[in-house]
């Protein structure tokens, strides 16, 4: 790899998944893009998730790599190696090379959650009314509106945002990225899930211009 995006990258992006887990909306994309002069998805891509916690990178990248090959693409998990070097540029940029190789892969594709945000609602006092029918024998009934008062409240929720980006082995530039965001998700398997199937169908649109 040519320059250092990659792995400056994966320094800037080294927050963990653990707040997700125990946490509910499907994941929303705000944004994709795909670099310029880029018709191709590489052919064998590399799986990694930034995470502290080696239990949730390895689901994250077995979940997303199995739906990655159910629909035709290659990939392989990068596995939970505990030798990555996060801190040293360098190095982490010769351990993603070293392993490119070993599994002849021509891509990476990156996931890690760069944003938590948490929203606290307020709903004002308010009247709600419902119709309730009374009836009377058989042929006479008597309709009235009830009225419930229903007290100020709070509802709070949590956004998690992700970046996915797909780098080219052989120059190290991001050729694809996007960022999706899940509110209050029941788990982390779950959310994975629906990550997985949103990226999965958006790599197609973008390189292939058809759904999974």
């Amino acid at each position: 790899m040519k320059n250092t995006i990659l792995a400056v990258t994966y320094l800037t992006l080294i927050v963990g998944f653990t707040a997700l887990s125990g946490c509910s909306s499907g994941p929303e994309v705000k944004s994709v893009e795909k670099a310029s002069g880029v018709n191709k998805a590489p052919t064998h891509l590399l799986v990694l998730a930034i995470s502290s916690s080696k239990e949730h990178r390895a689901l994250l990248e077995s979940i997303l790599v199995s739906r990655l090959q159910n629909s035709d693409f290659q990939a392989t998990e990068y596995g939970p190696d505990t030798s990555l070097q996060w801190q040293d540029p360098q190095q982490l940029r010769q351990q993603v090379e070293e392993r490119l190789q070993a599994e002849e892969a021509d891509g990476v594709l990156t996931v890690s959650l760069v944003n938590k945000n948490k929203k606290v609602e307020h709903i004002p006092h308010h009247v709600v009314y419902s119709p309730v029918t009374v009836n009377y024998g058989p042929l006479a009934s008597i309709t009235y509106m009830e009225t419930i008062s229903v007290p100020d409240s709070y509802t709070e929720s949590t956004e998690y945002i992700l970046r996915t980006t797909l780098f080219d082995a052989v120059s190290g530039d991001s050729i694809w990225q996007m960022f999706s965001s899940t509110v209050d998700p029941e788990s982390l398997e779950k959310a994975a899930k629906e990550y997985a199937r949103v990226v999965v169908r958006e790599l197609s649109h973008s390189f292939n211009d058809g759904e999974p």
